[in-house]
């Protein structure tokens, strides 16, 4: 059984609020028998309800890397997110899925290793407007 290990380099605090252009990045590291069979990894940070803000309908509820990860070093994954500008207010846990020789696993946060929610807030708004249908003749 491998052991994750994770923190997130930037200093983070539960009143920190991310924004869209901000980049949070991540060092992972695996620990245990098959640690070294992991060869990379992709990042996503979901938020748990998947609901959106009333004045952000449409809005993305999950965002992550930007494709697979290798090793920087020895059983070591750096990876770095950019919060997006489409996506909603709330808070967002981080999920690690991790590609090894023959098999995939996913880790979550608050499951298989402990991060605090990242917290966003996006200004952007949209409130869809009203319609009006009417047939020609």
């Amino acid at each position: 059984m491998a052991v994750i290990a994770l923190s997130a380099v930037s200093a983070q605090q539960v009143t920190e609020f991310r924004q869209p252009g901000d980049v949070i990045r991540f060092e992972i590291k695996f620990d245990g028998p098959d640690a070294a069979k992991i060869k990379r990894i992709i990042l996503a940070l979901n938020k748990p309800n998947g609901e959106t803000p009333k004045d952000q309908v449409g809005f993305d509820t999950s965002f992550g890397s930007n494709g697979w990860t290798g090793e920087v070093s020895p059983l070591t994954f750096r990876v770095e997110l950019t919060v997006p500008t489409n996506v909603a207010t709330g808070d967002y846990v981080l999920s690690v899925i991790a590609q090894a020789e023959n098999g995939r696993t996913q880790y979550v946060s608050g499951d298989q290793f402990k991060l605090p929610p990242f917290h966003v807030r996006n200004a952007k708004t949209f409130i869809p407007p009203t319609i009006t249908v009417t047939e020609r003749h």
